[in-house]
């Protein structure tokens, strides 16, 4: 028993120290000392300073159906977050897309990125059906994540696209796209 408890304590002490180095680089604009007034702008200012300077997560939600536009045009939707300094964004989406299926192949590309217009073929994903299927609305549930390297503070905007690369008609439905900044704790390779 006294070595589990030796164990936590270690752990607790760990985690305490990580949280305080994350902390040790932002600066607050203002200090104070004992015996002099605090206002409260100056107490906002540090707090924003703090809010803005930790990793944190952004999410877009949208429960509208939209049509896809016809190829080349993409569907888009994006997340903005804003990272304290360089570091890495995780970027998650899940949608529905609905198939208005009419007998001929299906294919649609869902990709996340980090332009309002690219999408890189090694970072995508095809959904597809084939031909002589029954004419029906199909529903695939899709999800995706990737990892994006930022150099630099400030707002970075994150996209979910969606192509329709065949003459079916194609919706997106209920998609979510959740952006998450973490500090560079390892290395992350992308194909």
């Amino acid at each position: 028993m006294p070595n589990r408890n030796l164990f936590y304590l270690a752990l607790g002490f760990a985690l305490s120290s990580l949280g305080l180095w994350a902390l040790a680089g932002i600066n607050l604009p203002h200090t104070f000392t004992a015996g002099n007034p605090i206002r409260a702008a100056e107490v906002n200012a540090n707090f924003t300073a703090l809010n803005n300077a930790l990793p944190g997560v952004a999410q877009a939600v949208e429960s509208d159906t939209t049509d896809i536009p016809d190829s080349p045009n993409y569907l888009r939707r994006s997340v903005t977050i804003n990272v304290p300094g360089p570091g890495y964004v995780r970027v998650s989406a899940s949608l529905q897309l609905n198939i208005v299926y009419t007998g001929s192949n299906a294919l649609f590309t869902v990709a996340l990125a980090n332009e309002p217009d690219v999408i890189r073929p090694d970072q995508d994903k095809r959904i597809s059906l084939p031909g002589g299927l029954p004419n029906w609305t199909y529903i695939q549930i899709v999800s995706s994540e990737r990892v994006f390297p930022v150099d630099s503070a400030g707002p970075k905007t994150f996209y979910l696209l969606v192509e329709e690369n065949s003459a079916t008609q194609g919706q997106v439905a209920k998609s979510t796209l959740t952006a998450t900044f973490v500090t560079g704790m390892g290395t992350v390779q992308n194909p």
